[in-house]
């Protein structure tokens, strides 16, 4: 089965990540990264989705290196710091406040329209097509709650669970009314076994034990739940040809790029049934178009690829939709059951 968003044509990534708000969110990333773990002891680590320790050191950013599985071909942040530097990160340093504070809140009535709506019809869709409803449907990193007041609106009778580490978004959850777990995926065990559908959406990249992540949020099913998550796969077109100057591979926030080979040997190895995986992202093209319209030498004299980009709007949907269809997107959707 193919996953087509329902976002329409009008996409485009200013929508969602205007230009000088995310500058500016990015300067904050990179100050943090000094800020924050300059001095952070650091270990490799063996790779987050297969669990191989044959990788290839692959470019820096921001002083936080990044591996290639060759297993795999997982893209992730190694030499690691410890999680507790990454949790007094997330809690207090300036692009954790920013994102939270300004940037959301700018662009959250888009990000609704074009992301958040579209989900929940094609989540629901997921669920009719496998005769599946849930009664409790768990967000993970459920930011402002925007995607449960949307499936609140169609389907008023599931209860609602918001985890939620940021006391920002965990205030704004509760002020909508949601039951409220304030703290990270891997510390809610007293909800195990309790739910019918975990979403966790756009999280995966941000998670220092992807395993431990996967098995926390198997243990909140119930038998036969089932779990989506979406994130950015390295396998994407954007980022492959962006590589280390894709302004998605932002450390300390953004530390794992999970190929779909790595994705399929993650869930295998959490114990998850009936995997599929979709790459329905929409905006490979407009993301490359825009960093290119800054910076054009990462072109790096590609033909092709200026050739492309030249064409018109129909050839780059009709190209869009070829990467989206043949899991060549970097925006990517994971659906298992437990």
């Amino acid at each position: 089965m193919h996953i087509e968003m329902r976002t329409g044509n009008s996409m485009k990534e200013h929508a969602i990540r205007p230009a000088d708000l995310f500058a500016e969110y990015l300067d904050l990333c990179e100050e943090d990264a000094s800020t924050y773990f300059s001095s952070s002891p650091k270990e490799d680590i063996s790779c987050p989705a297969c669990g191989s320790d044959n990788f290839m050191p692959t470019f820096e950013k921001w002083g936080f290196g990044y591996v290639l599985c060759e297993n795999c071909g997982t893209l992730y942040q190694s030499p690691r710091p410890p999680l507790e530097d990454f949790f007094r990160f997330y809690q207090e340093s300036p692009s954790s406040i920013y994102w939270a504070k300004t940037f959301f809140p700018a662009v959250a009535e888009a990000r609704r329209a074009h992301l958040f709506r579209p989900k929940v019809k094609e989540i629901a869709q997921l669920c009719k097509d496998e005769g599946f409803f849930p009664d409790v449907l768990a967000d993970i990193g459920a930011g402002y709650g925007l995607f449960l007041e949307e499936w609140r609106k169609s389907f008023p009778e599931t209860e609602l669970i918001a985890v939620e580490p940021n006391p920002t978004f965990a205030e704004v959850c509760r002020s909508k009314n949601f039951t409220v777990a304030e703290c990270f995926a891997e510390r809610v065990a007293h909800l195990n076994g309790q739910v019918d559908l975990v979403v966790a959406l756009e999280v995966i990249e941000h998670v220092h034990d992807l395993l431990g992540f996967c098995l926390a949020l198997k243990d909140l099913l119930r038998q036969g739940g089932k779990i989506l998550l979406t994130g950015l796969t390295v396998d994407g077109f954007d980022i492959q040809v962006l590589w280390e100057e894709s302004k998605s591979i932002s450390p300390p926030h953004h530390i794992n790029f999970v190929s779909i080979l790595g994705f399929e040997h993650l869930f295998d190895r959490a114990g998850f049934s009936k995997v599929r995986i979709f790459t329905p992202g929409k905006l490979d093209l407009d993301i490359v178009k825009n960093t290119l319209a800054e910076n054009s030498d990462i072109l790096g004299g590609q033909r092709f690829l200026s050739h492309l980009l030249g064409r018109s709007e129909v050839v780059l949907r009709a190209f869009q939709k070829f990467l989206s269809e043949h899991q060549l997107s970097s925006h990517c959707w994971i659906w298992a059951e437990k």
